[in-house]
Protein backbone atom coordinates (compact mmCIF):
# COMPACT_ATOMS: atom_id res chain seq x y z
CA UNK A 1 0.00 0.00 0.00
CA UNK A 2 0.97 3.65 -0.88
CA UNK A 3 -0.61 7.16 0.30
CA UNK A 4 0.37 10.38 -1.21
CA UNK A 5 -1.28 13.08 0.67
CA UNK A 6 -3.03 15.65 -1.44
CA UNK A 7 -1.73 19.16 -0.45
CA UNK A 8 -2.38 22.90 -1.41
CA UNK A 9 -0.53 25.69 -0.07
CA UNK A 10 0.02 24.37 3.58
CA UNK A 11 -3.52 22.16 3.70
CA UNK A 12 -3.88 18.34 3.71
CA UNK A 13 -7.21 18.12 1.36
CA UNK A 14 -6.73 14.27 1.45
CA UNK A 15 -4.95 10.99 0.49
CA UNK A 16 -4.10 9.29 -2.71
CA UNK A 17 -4.00 6.33 -2.23
CA UNK A 18 -2.44 2.69 -4.08
CA UNK A 19 -3.21 -0.06 -3.20
CA UNK A 20 -2.26 -4.19 -4.53
CA UNK A 21 -3.84 -7.08 -2.88
CA UNK A 22 -3.14 -10.45 -3.18
CA UNK A 23 -0.40 -13.24 -2.49
CA UNK A 24 1.95 -12.31 -5.08
CA UNK A 25 1.29 -8.76 -4.66
CA UNK A 26 4.69 -6.84 -5.37
CA UNK A 27 5.82 -3.36 -3.62
CA UNK A 28 5.41 0.04 -5.27
CA UNK A 29 8.42 0.59 -7.17
CA UNK A 30 10.52 3.92 -7.10
CA UNK A 31 8.91 4.81 -10.54
CA UNK A 32 5.23 3.95 -10.06
CA UNK A 33 5.74 6.09 -6.32
CA UNK A 34 6.70 9.33 -8.33
CA UNK A 35 4.16 8.89 -10.63
CA UNK A 36 1.71 9.08 -8.03
CA UNK A 37 3.50 12.12 -6.34
CA UNK A 38 2.98 13.70 -10.09
CA UNK A 39 -0.56 12.95 -10.27
CA UNK A 40 -1.27 14.38 -6.34
CA UNK A 41 -0.23 17.98 -7.67
CA UNK A 42 -3.29 18.18 -10.09
CA UNK A 43 -5.51 16.52 -7.72
CA UNK A 44 -4.99 18.32 -4.90
CA UNK A 45 -5.40 21.75 -7.41
CA UNK A 46 -8.50 20.77 -8.53
CA UNK A 47 -10.01 19.74 -4.56
CA UNK A 48 -8.77 23.06 -3.67
CA UNK A 49 -10.46 25.23 -6.71
CA UNK A 50 -13.87 22.80 -6.12
CA UNK A 51 -13.65 23.84 -2.17
CA UNK A 52 -13.49 27.58 -3.34
CA UNK A 53 -16.31 27.23 -5.73
CA UNK A 54 -18.73 26.01 -2.85
CA UNK A 55 -17.27 28.39 -0.02
CA UNK A 56 -18.10 30.82 -2.71
CA UNK A 57 -21.37 29.85 -3.42
CA UNK A 58 -22.30 29.16 0.21
CA UNK A 59 -21.43 32.51 0.66
CA UNK A 60 -23.74 34.21 -2.74
CA UNK A 61 -26.65 32.59 -1.09
CA UNK A 62 -25.99 33.82 2.91
CA UNK A 63 -26.54 37.26 4.65
CA UNK A 64 -22.81 38.08 5.69
CA UNK A 65 -24.50 39.96 9.15
CA UNK A 66 -26.98 37.64 10.12
CA UNK A 67 -26.06 34.19 8.42
CA UNK A 68 -29.44 33.81 7.19
CA UNK A 69 -29.90 33.40 3.60
CA UNK A 70 -30.39 35.89 1.35
CA UNK A 71 -32.67 36.73 -1.30
CA UNK A 72 -30.78 35.09 -4.32
CA UNK A 73 -31.20 32.00 -2.00
CA UNK A 74 -35.00 33.03 -1.79
CA UNK A 75 -36.00 32.97 -4.83
CA UNK A 76 -34.16 29.81 -6.06
CA UNK A 77 -35.94 28.04 -2.34
CA UNK A 78 -39.61 29.48 -3.88
CA UNK A 79 -39.42 28.42 -7.14
CA UNK A 80 -38.58 24.79 -6.11
CA UNK A 81 -41.65 24.99 -3.15
CA UNK A 82 -43.99 26.04 -5.50
CA UNK A 83 -43.36 23.45 -8.29
CA UNK A 84 -43.26 20.84 -5.41
CA UNK A 85 -46.70 22.11 -4.30
CA UNK A 86 -48.29 22.51 -7.25
CA UNK A 87 -47.67 18.93 -7.55
CA UNK A 88 -49.23 17.57 -4.41
CA UNK A 89 -51.59 20.00 -4.79
CA UNK A 90 -50.06 21.59 -1.01
CA UNK A 91 -49.84 24.95 0.34
CA UNK A 92 -46.62 27.06 0.72
CA UNK A 93 -47.02 30.38 3.45
CA UNK A 94 -44.86 33.42 3.42
CA UNK A 95 -44.51 35.71 6.25
CA UNK A 96 -43.02 39.18 5.63
CA UNK A 97 -42.00 40.66 8.57
CA UNK A 98 -40.35 44.43 9.27
CA UNK A 99 -38.98 45.66 12.73
CA UNK A 100 -41.12 48.08 14.18
CA UNK A 101 -39.13 51.98 14.02
CA UNK A 102 -35.85 50.07 13.98
CA UNK A 103 -34.45 53.75 12.14
CA UNK A 104 -34.52 54.66 16.44
CA UNK A 105 -32.28 51.89 17.55
CA UNK A 106 -29.64 53.04 14.69
CA UNK A 107 -30.33 56.61 15.63
CA UNK A 108 -30.34 56.62 19.78
CA UNK A 109 -27.56 53.64 20.23
CA UNK A 110 -25.69 53.87 16.67
CA UNK A 111 -25.45 51.57 13.60
CA UNK A 112 -23.33 48.51 15.38
CA UNK A 113 -25.90 48.23 18.27
CA UNK A 114 -28.93 47.67 15.73
CA UNK A 115 -26.60 45.49 13.16
CA UNK A 116 -26.29 43.20 16.37
CA UNK A 117 -29.83 43.06 17.22
CA UNK A 118 -30.17 42.63 13.97
CA UNK A 119 -28.48 38.88 14.51
CA UNK A 120 -30.40 38.72 17.89
CA UNK A 121 -33.10 39.01 15.91
CA UNK A 122 -32.66 35.58 13.37
CA UNK A 123 -31.33 33.92 16.72
CA UNK A 124 -34.52 34.35 18.09
CA UNK A 125 -36.55 33.34 14.98
CA UNK A 126 -34.51 30.27 13.70
CA UNK A 127 -35.43 28.18 17.13
CA UNK A 128 -39.54 29.29 16.36
CA UNK A 129 -39.33 27.23 12.97
CA UNK A 130 -38.71 23.75 11.49
CA UNK A 131 -35.85 22.54 9.89
CA UNK A 132 -37.88 22.04 6.30
CA UNK A 133 -38.46 26.34 6.70
CA UNK A 134 -36.25 29.07 5.43
CA UNK A 135 -35.25 32.33 7.08
CA UNK A 136 -34.52 34.89 4.62
CA UNK A 137 -32.62 38.37 5.88
CA UNK A 138 -34.47 40.08 3.08
CA UNK A 139 -33.07 43.63 3.31
CA UNK A 140 -32.55 46.28 6.17
CA UNK A 141 -34.87 45.25 8.77
CA UNK A 142 -36.96 43.41 7.12
CA UNK A 143 -37.15 39.18 7.21
CA UNK A 144 -38.81 36.96 5.17
CA UNK A 145 -40.04 32.95 6.50
CA UNK A 146 -40.93 30.67 4.10
CA UNK A 147 -43.09 27.48 5.54
CA UNK A 148 -44.15 24.75 2.61
CA UNK A 149 -46.85 22.47 3.25
CA UNK A 150 -48.49 25.29 5.40
CA UNK A 151 -51.97 26.94 5.81
CA UNK A 152 -53.06 30.01 6.63
CA UNK A 153 -54.41 29.19 10.09
CA UNK A 154 -50.87 27.41 10.96
CA UNK A 155 -48.90 30.25 9.30
CA UNK A 156 -50.76 33.12 11.78
CA UNK A 157 -49.67 30.65 14.52
CA UNK A 158 -46.13 30.74 13.56
CA UNK A 159 -46.32 34.51 13.10
CA UNK A 160 -47.80 34.91 16.18
CA UNK A 161 -45.09 33.03 18.15
CA UNK A 162 -42.30 34.69 17.08
CA UNK A 163 -44.06 38.39 17.41
CA UNK A 164 -44.50 37.85 20.69
CA UNK A 165 -41.37 36.03 20.76
CA UNK A 166 -39.34 39.28 19.72
CA UNK A 167 -41.75 41.62 21.84
CA UNK A 168 -40.69 39.83 25.05
CA UNK A 169 -37.02 39.75 23.91
CA UNK A 170 -34.61 41.67 25.57
CA UNK A 171 -32.19 43.13 23.07
CA UNK A 172 -28.62 43.92 24.21
CA UNK A 173 -27.53 45.28 21.18
CA UNK A 174 -24.41 43.66 21.89
CA UNK A 175 -23.43 46.40 24.72
CA UNK A 176 -25.46 44.95 28.07
CA UNK A 177 -28.62 47.67 26.84
CA UNK A 178 -32.22 46.46 26.97
CA UNK A 179 -33.50 47.36 23.94
CA UNK A 180 -37.31 46.58 23.06
CA UNK A 181 -38.25 45.52 19.33
CA UNK A 182 -41.48 44.59 18.14
CA UNK A 183 -42.31 43.27 14.41
CA UNK A 184 -45.26 43.64 11.66
CA UNK A 185 -45.96 40.48 9.85
CA UNK A 186 -47.86 39.98 6.97
CA UNK A 187 -48.96 36.48 5.71
CA UNK A 188 -50.08 35.33 1.92
CA UNK A 189 -50.29 31.67 0.97
CA UNK A 190 -50.15 29.99 -2.65
CA UNK A 191 -51.99 28.81 -4.41
CA UNK A 192 -55.13 31.12 -2.03
CA UNK A 193 -53.49 34.74 -2.26
CA UNK A 194 -50.85 34.08 -5.17
CA UNK A 195 -49.64 31.80 -8.07
CA UNK A 196 -46.01 32.37 -8.67
CA UNK A 197 -42.82 33.33 -5.91
CA UNK A 198 -43.06 37.05 -6.80
CA UNK A 199 -46.69 37.44 -6.31
CA UNK A 200 -46.19 35.55 -3.22
CA UNK A 201 -43.81 37.56 -1.16
CA UNK A 202 -45.65 41.12 -3.33
CA UNK A 203 -48.37 39.79 -1.13
CA UNK A 204 -47.08 39.47 2.28
CA UNK A 205 -44.97 42.42 1.57
CA UNK A 206 -48.85 44.02 0.82
CA UNK A 207 -50.14 42.38 4.09
CA UNK A 208 -47.55 43.76 6.05
CA UNK A 209 -48.13 47.95 5.08
CA UNK A 210 -51.43 46.68 6.45
CA UNK A 211 -50.03 45.82 9.72
CA UNK A 212 -47.94 49.25 10.07
CA UNK A 213 -51.28 50.96 9.04
CA UNK A 214 -52.77 48.75 12.46
CA UNK A 215 -50.71 50.30 15.00
CA UNK A 216 -47.75 48.13 14.25
CA UNK A 217 -46.59 45.22 16.47
CA UNK A 218 -49.27 42.55 14.82
CA UNK A 219 -50.31 40.25 11.85
CA UNK A 220 -51.99 40.87 8.61
CA UNK A 221 -53.15 37.98 6.31
CA UNK A 222 -54.06 39.43 2.62
CA UNK A 223 -56.94 39.22 1.35
CA UNK A 224 -58.00 36.58 -2.07
CA UNK A 225 -57.90 38.40 -5.29
CA UNK A 226 -61.77 38.51 -5.34
CA UNK A 227 -62.52 39.60 -1.07
CA UNK A 228 -63.28 42.99 -0.08
CA UNK A 229 -60.86 44.18 2.38
CA UNK A 230 -58.20 42.47 4.03
CA UNK A 231 -58.73 39.67 6.70
CA UNK A 232 -57.25 40.25 9.79
CA UNK A 233 -55.97 38.93 13.02
CA UNK A 234 -55.23 41.11 16.28
CA UNK A 235 -52.43 39.22 18.57
CA UNK A 236 -53.94 38.88 22.54
CA UNK A 237 -52.38 41.57 24.92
Amino acid sequence: MIAVPLVSGERVLGVLEGMRAGAGARQFSATETKLLASLAIPIAAALANSVRIAEAERLSLTDDLTKLHNARYLRQFLVNEIKRARRYKTNVAALFLDLDDFKRVNDLHGHLVGSHALMEVASVILPSVRDTDCVVRYGGDEFVIILPETGIDEAVQVADRIRAKIERHPFTGGRRLRVSLTASFGIAVFPQHALSPQQLIACADTAMYGAKAADKNCIRVIAPPLALGNSTFEPSS
